[in-house]
């Protein structure tokens, strides 16, 4: 039978601190592997809140969801992983990535995402490894610096993106790649290419990776709420991309130009009233919603491929919470799936 490594990413947003709590202990006892938290600006600290799930868990492993080299040094980001990793006893993971949201307000600009992912991590696995590092790379700079502690060396460095220079910056330097966003064979077969190429520039093979799948969802009765609910991040991760719409036609489909006239006024508060402007086409290719068994059974095409480290991002229905997605996957989906491929 094959055995998945489920992954859930967990955004504390509107729950209090005690329902936030109550969560990861109920991924905890539905048998996640993984708890990714979210560093979505700005609501709860990402690292604070990942110690929050340290200390409430004991097997899941827990992951960063996701840093940047822009808005946190990573020297900063290598002390903060190796705290998290002393807390929670070896089960940290660093997820990386190009980050976005958040930015405009604080005046950061995310300049060359994918050399600036490999610059910073040169520099947290040198100081991991307990080096003294000194590093003029061309977006990151680090002076004869090193950390004053000793964290685990082999923190595994997880590279998260959909984008092709990222996913090659991956291939190149990560432990892990986790491609974001393809819902689809199609998306993430190309996703694959782009690793691979960044694999062997290094001598690498996509074997030497660990590949994650990491959709947006949500789980409900009624298809079309769930559709609805995924809808918003659809439009988040449009407008972080924009002009790069490769990613988009990739699959087959266009941004609608009524969306992206919007989308091209930069202002990040106008997305949330256009969702209705997104067409289920993109739910379809870019998230995992609908019935449990529905969702089954796109999870089941992914995970045919060889990949078996399944993380999703749930998103609440109207009017309910995201505990139900939770839950279906624990207990439906993953089920389902196993029991398909035995």
């Amino acid at each position: 039978m094959t055995s998945i490594e489920l992954g859930v990413g967990l955004f504390w947003k509107d729950q209090s601190y005690a329902d936030f709590v109550d969560t990861i202990e109920k991924c905890e006892s539905l048998g996640y592997d993984e708890l990714w938290i979210s560093n979505e600006k700005f609501f709860r600290e990402m690292y604070i809140s990942a110690t929050v799930a340290a200390q409430h868990t004991k097997h899941a492993r827990i992951g960063t969801f996701v840093a940047d080299p822009y808005s946190h040094h990573p020297a900063l980001t290598a002390m903060a992983i190796g705290t998290l990793d002393e807390v929670s006893q070896g089960r940290a993971m660093l997820g990386i990535g190009a980050g976005g949201t958040g930015f405009p307000p604080m005046g950061i600009k995310r300049r060359k995402p994918a050399l600036a992912i490999k610059e910073a991590s040169k520099i947290i696995r040198g100081l991991l490894h307990g080096e003294t590092v000194d590093y003029q790379g061309e977006v990151v700079q680090f002076h004869n610096g090193r950390l004053n502690f000793k964290p685990r060396p082999d923190i595994p460095i997880v590279v998260a993106s959909r984008g092709n220079l990222v996913l090659q910056t991956g291939g190149e330097v990560a432990d892990a790649v986790m491609i974001a966003t393809y819902a689809e064979p199609i998306g993430i077969q190309h996703a694959l290419s782009m690793v691979e190429k960044g694999a062997k520039r290094a001598g690498r093979s996509l074997d030497d990776i660990s590949i994650i799948s990491r959709v947006d969802a949500c789980i409900h009765e009624d298809r079309q709420l769930a559709y609805e609910a995924v809808k918003p991040m659809v439009g988040v991760f449009l407008w972080t991309s924009y002009p790069d719409r490769e990613f988009v036609n990739r699959v087959g489909l266009e941004v609608p130009d009524d969306l992206e006239k919007i989308i091209a006024k930069r202002d990040y508060n106008l997305m949330h009233e256009n969702t209705h402007l997104i067409p289920d086409s993109f739910v379809d290719k870019f998230c995992w919603a609908g019935t449990a068994e529905e969702v089954a059974e796109k999870v089941a095409r992914v995970v045919e491929m060889g990949i078996n480290r399944i993380t999703f991002l749930p998103h609440p229905p109207e009017g309910g919470d995201v505990n139900g997605t939770i839950e279906a996957f624990a207990q439906v989906v993953r089920p389902h799936i196993e029991n398909r491929l035995t």
